[in-house]
């Protein structure tokens, strides 16, 4: 087995972890858009950069004195899985990065065999 291999098939595993988490994250994103629609309102963290930004950097300000209470609810719920998600996020780097060694090491160690 080549080195090539080793390392998509080491790099597998992370991917397939970080691609799971991403699903979770659009389905907390959709669950938040739902309530936010049920009470009139529109939220997209793409069409306001700033938005993005204090979700990413500046959660205190994430939810912000003039937003309404559905408003308030769709972005705790946001708020909630945050850092869950950017934890999975790092440790499906850390499997990708871990993964890719482990499988190039094996690859070669039995190729070399």
């Amino acid at each position: 087995m080549s080195g090539e291999i080793g390392f998509f098939l080491g790099a597998a595993p992370g991917v397939a972890y970080t691609l799971w988490n991403m699903i979770r994250g659009q389905q907390t994103m959709n669950e938040a858009k739902r309530i936010a629609k049920a009470h009139g309102e529109f939220l997209d963290l793409h069409a306001s950069p700033s938005l993005s930004f204090d979700y990413i950097y500046r959660p205190g300000k994430f939810i912000r004195p003039n937003d309404s209470d559905g408003m308030r609810e769709a972005k705790a719920l946001l708020l909630s899985t945050r850092k869950q998600l950017f934890r999975r996020h790092a440790l499906g780097a850390l499997f990708v990065g871990l993964g890719i060694f482990v499988g190039v090491f094996l690859s070669v160690g039995l190729s070399g065999a």
